[in-house]
C-alpha cells in the first residue's frame, strides 16, 4: 500500500509538468509567421522609419520583405532595430534572428524568437530534411535560401514543428538568452536570497513566459 501511495504521488507530481510540455507543443502550416506579407513599420538605428510589406520566417526567425517588383528578400539586418506589424511588435536579437515583444518593464524587454525545430521535423519526416521550397534572394550577403509559402506538403506531418527561446533586452541594449547562467549574474545583490527560493519553486519554469515576466523584479 505504502508503494502504491508513493507511485501515485509521483504521477501527481509529474502533471504540471506534462501540461506545460503540452503548452508549449506549436505547430505551423507555413515557415512564415503571417499568412501573408503585412505592412510594417521598420525602425532603424537614429529614429529613422521605413515602411514596407514584410514577414518573418520560422525557420530562422529573420525578417524578409517584398522589394518593387514582389520578389521576396531577406532583410539585411545591420541598421534596422525592429519591426512593428500593427499589435505585434519585433525588436532584433543578433545579426539575423527578430524577437517578439512580449513583456516591458523598467527599461527592459522579454523577447520571444520562435523557430522551426529541425530536429522533431527530421523525427517527423523519418530523417529527411527537405522542405517544399521557394526562392528567397539574400541580395548577394549570402547564398539564396528557399523557404516553404504553401504549407501543403506539411498537412500530413501536422505542420512544422516550433520551438521557442526566450531572451532579455537589458538596459544596455544587449539581448541575453534568459538562461539561469545569465540571469543570476544580473539580480540585485538584496533579491539574491528571493531569487534563490524562486528557483526552488517546482512551478516556475523558464520555458514559461508568465514565469520569466516575474524576473523584471529580480534583475538590474
Amino acid at each position: 500500500m505504502k508503494q502504491l501511495f508513493i507511485l501515485l504521488l509521483a504521477l501527481l507530481t509529474m502533471l504540471p509538468v506534462g501540461a506545460q510540455q503540452a503548452k508549449t507543443d506549436k505547430r505551423s502550416d507555413t515557415q512564415l509567421v503571417f499568412p501573408e506579407f503585412k505592412d510594417a513599420k521598420v525602425r532603424q538605428s537614429f529614429g529613422r522609419v521605413t515602411r514596407a510589406k514584410c514577414n518573418i520566417m520560422y525557420k530562422n526567425s529573420a525578417l524578409c520583405f517584398l522589394d518593387d517588383q514582389g520578389k521576396i528578400r531577406q532583410a539585411v539586418v545591420q541598421n534596422i532595430f525592429g519591426v512593428d506589424f500593427d499589435s505585434c511588435r519585433y525588436m532584433k536579437v543578433d545579426t539575423l534572428a527578430m524577437g517578439l515583444i512580449v513583456a516591458e518593464q523598467d527599461g527592459m524587454t522579454l523577447l520571444r524568437v520562435t523557430t522551426i525545430d529541425m530536429e522533431r521535423y527530421k523525427e517527423l519526416t523519418q530523417g529527411g530534411t527537405d522542405m517544399p521550397f521557394f526562392d528567397l534572394d539574400m541580395g548577394g550577403y549570402a547564398a539564396n535560401q528557399f523557404i516553404d509559402l504553401s504549407g501543403a506538403e506539411q498537412q500530413n506531418n501536422q505542420g512544422y514543428p516550433l520551438k521557442d527561446k526566450w531572451y532579455f533586452r537589458m538596459k544596455d541594449g544587449k539581448a541575453i538568452p534568459a538562461t539561469e547562467k545569465n540571469i543570476k549574474k544580473r539580480v540585485k545583490p538584496e533579491l539574491k536570497t528571493a531569487f534563490k527560493t524562486l528557483m526552488g519553486d517546482r512551478w516556475w519554469s523558464w520555458k514559461d513566459e508568465e514565469s520569466l515576466k516575474k524576473l523584471f523584479m529580480y534583475i538590474q
